[in-house]
């Protein structure tokens, strides 16, 4: 299926591949609820991660930060149970937000290379294209409003950003864009190498649809919360 990607608002994607660093020294964003939860599960998880810059942040100075490292550990070790695990849940809703799909990744390959997306029409097979909206840069409330006027009825439901930190919105906002039928997707999308929790919420967290598979649940030690 091919796929056409249409631009809304500043055009600020150069032609650097904007994703997440893979090497081991890249930086990591420790986040919890608050910004000293955050910095004392920073200094716990030092040992566990020697060799990479550490920032810790609080979930909304984190997604306040556009530059903030891609690479995330999520954080739930003062709250009880039963808000860890919600706020765990809150924070993956917010972050974990997948890369655009191979068809619309590609179109948009095209636009900031049009040389490459010439090339690669050759290999894709006839079909009707899927369409998708590329908002580079910021995007608060009044752009999602004037870029979900400017879609209408029939307008493209995929929206691809920078990243979900590049997004403003409140999470009222994003349920309004949600029953409205759009899909995000981040070009850096975060990359969530661990949750780090009190043995209370880190028992539970096995049975949470929103954790990836395979993703290391690190107990913290010592006294936890009820």
């Amino acid at each position: 299926m091919r796929a056409s990607v249409t631009r809304h608002g500043t055009n600020r994607i150069g032609g650097k591949d904007r994703r997440a660093d893979p090497s081991p020294a890249a930086a990591v964003a420790v986040v919890a609820a608050s910004d000293r939860e955050a910095k004392a599960a920073a200094s716990a998880l030092r040992e566990r991660i020697p060799d990479s810059p550490i920032a810790p942040a609080s979930l909304a100075a984190y997604l306040a930060s556009p530059g903030a490292p891609s690479r995330v550990i999520l954080c739930a070790t003062r709250a009880s149970a039963a808000d860890g695990l919600a706020f765990l849940g809150r924070a993956a809703v917010r972050l974990l937000w997948p890369a655009p799909p191979a068809d619309i990744d590609a179109a948009i390959g095209g636009l900031r290379d049009p040389a490459s997306e010439r090339s690669g029409l050759r290999a894709r097979r006839p079909g009707r294209p899927r369409a998708a909206l590329l908002l580079e840069g910021p995007v608060d409330q009044a752009r999602a409003r004037a870029a979900l006027a400017a879609v209408a009825e029939a307008g493209p439901r995929d929206w691809v950003v920078e990243s979900a930190r590049h997004v403003r919105l409140r999470e009222h906002g994003l349920a309004a864009l949600a029953r409205a039928g759009i899909r995000w997707s981040a070009l850096e999308p975060a990359e969530l190498l661990a949750v780090y929790a009190a043995r209370p919420v880190a028992r539970a967290l096995r049975r949470r649809p929103w954790l990836p598979r395979g993703t290391p649940v690190w107990i913290k030690p010592g006294r936890n919360p009820r």
